[in-house]
C-alpha cells in the first residue's frame, strides 16, 4: 500500500492498495535493502547450478577494466592484460567510464539540480512515537503500509520511506535541490551531517523530523542524480549495455530496478540454449538484435518518464520523445504516479512473455527467409 501525506500538517493525499488480493495482474511489490540484494544475487550467481543454468559465475574482484572494444570484444585491463570474449555486458553504473568506447563519443551525463539524502533507522525507534507509528498503519487496518511518503510541492522536496529487512529497519530517501557543498566529490555516498539535512526539511512535520535524528552522525549519505540523452541503440558489435550506464533515470516512479529486472529476463531467455542451440540460425549477433527490440522501447520509456518528474504526462514534449522509440500504451492524462493505470504500464509487463514471442515471431522470418530452419551438425 502507498500513503502518501502532506508535509507540514501530515493529512493524507494518496492512499492505494497493491496487495495480492487488490485485483491485480501483476506481482507484488517488494521493499528490499541494496546491500541485502546485492548480497542475494551474489550468492546465486555463484552457487552450483543445475546442468540446464550452467556453471557457477566466476567472479573477479580488483580487476578493472581500461578499454573495451566493443566490435571484437577484446577488453584490456588495467594492469595492461588483454582478454577475448564472445560477449561483453557494460554495466558500470550511471558514471560509467566504459559507455564513451560504446558510443564513441563523450558521455552525455549531466547534474539535474537534485540530489537524495538516504539513511537507515530502526523501527523499534520509530514506533516510540505515537504520531509515525500511525502513519505506517493503515487507517482502516486492513494492511500493512509499503510505501510512506510526504511531499512538499513549493520547496520541491519528496520524501520516501519503506521498510526492509523483514519490516525491522526503515530506508528513508529524501529528494531535494542540491544544496551548495553538497557532496561535491560525486561520490556515490557522501556523507552529509544531521543539521543540513533538518535545515532542508525545516518545513516537514515534527514527529516526521524526528527520523532525521534516529540515526547516527555519520549514517546519512547523499548523492547527486543525473540524466542522460536517450541511446538509440544498447547494442554495438559483440557488447550490450545495460542500467544505469544505458539509461541513468531519476528516482520518480522507482523503476530503475523494475527495467533491471526486465532485461535480466530478457539475456536469460535469449541464451537459454537449452531451448535453443539446436538451430543455428540464432547467431550471437541475431540475439543482440532481439535483444535491442526488446529492451530500447520499454528501457527509454522508463527513463524518459522518470526523468521528466511526476507530472511527465502533462510536461511538453515529453510524449513525442517517448514516442520516438515506444509505441505501446500510456497511462491517461491526469494519472498519479503509482496509481493503477500508472503501474500497469511500467510494471505489469511479463519480458519473459515478451522475449519468447519476440524470438517466435523472429524464428518464422528466418525460416521463411532461409526456406528451411537449418539444423546443426
Amino acid at each position: 500500500m502507498l500513503l502518501q501525506y502532506n508535509a507540514t500538517d501530515l493529512k493524507l493525499l494518496q492512499k492505494d492498495y497493491y496487495g495480492p488480493d487488490s485485483g491485480a495482474e501483476w506481482s507484488r511489490f517488494w521493499s528490499v535493502h541494496r546491500v541485502d540484494l546485492h548480497n542475494g544475487l551474489r550468492e546465486l550467481a555463484i552457487q552450483a547450478q543445475d546442468k540446464i543454468l550452467g556453471p557457477p559465475v566466476d567472479v573477479k574482484l580488483g580487476q578493472e577494466i581500461a578499454v573495451v572494444d566493443c566490435e571484437t570484444g577484446t577488453i584490456r585491463l588495467k594492469d595492461g592484460r588483454w582478454e577475448q570474449h564472445d560477449l561483453v555486458v557494460i554495466a558500470d553504473g550511471a558514471h560509467s567510464r566504459l559507455i564513451e568506447d560504446f558510443t564513441g563519443n563523450p558521455s552525455t551525463v549531466h547534474r539535474t539540480g537534485r540530489s537524495i539524502y538516504r539513511w537507515l533507522v530502526s523501527m523499534d525507534e520509530v514506533n516510540t512515537d505515537p504520531v509515525l507509528q500511525k502513519l505506517y498503519a493503515d487507517p482502516q487496518g486492513t494492511c500493512k503500509s509499503g510505501f510512506v511518503a510526504w511531499g512538499d510541492k513549493e520547496n520541491r522536496i519528496l520524501w520516501v520511506s519503506y521498510k526492509c529487512r523483514g519490516g525491522q529497519v526503515l530506508n528513508n530517501a529524501v529528494v531535494h535541490d542540491t544544496q551548495t557543498g553538497e557532496g561535491e566529490e560525486d561520490l556515490w555516498q557522501s556523507p552529509v551531517s544531521r543539521e543540513q539535512v533538518f535545515k532542508v526539511l525545516q518545513s516537514f512535520h515534527p514527529s516526521v523530523q524526528k527520523m532525521v535524528y534516529m540515526t547516527s552522525e555519520d549514517g546519512i549519505k547523499t548523492h547527486h542524480l543525473y540524466k542522460r540523452l536517450p541511446l538509440q541503440s544498447f547494442v554495438r558489435g559483440k557488447a550490450l549495455v545495460v542500467g544505469d550506464a544505458a539509461h541513468v533515470m531519476m528516482p520518480t516512479h522507482a523503476a530503475g530496478a523494475g527495467v533491471a529486472i526486465e532485461t535480466a529476463a530478457t539475456l536469460e531467455t535469449l541464451f537459454d540454449f537449452s531451448g535453443i542451440r539446436e538451430k543455428n540460425t540464432w547467431t550471437m549477433e541475431r540475439r543482440l538484435e532481439v535483444f535491442d527490440k526488446l529492451r530500447v522501447p520499454r528501457c527509454n520509456l522508463a527513463m524518459l518518464s522518470s526523468n521528466a518528474g511526476p507530472d511527465w504526462l502533462q510536461v511538453p514534449g515529453v510524449e513525442n520523445e517517448i514516442r520516438k522509440y515506444y509505441s505501446g500504451p500510456l497511462p491517461p492524462a491526469g494519472a498519479m504516479p503509482y496509481s493503477s493505470a500508472f503501474r500497469d504500464v511500467l510494471f505489469k509487463h511479463d519480458e519473459y512473455q515478451a522475449a519468447k514471442e519476440c524470438m517466435d515471431k523472429t524464428a518464422k522470418i528466418l525460416s521463411g527467409r532461409d526456406g528451411k530452419e537449418t539444423e546443426d551438425k
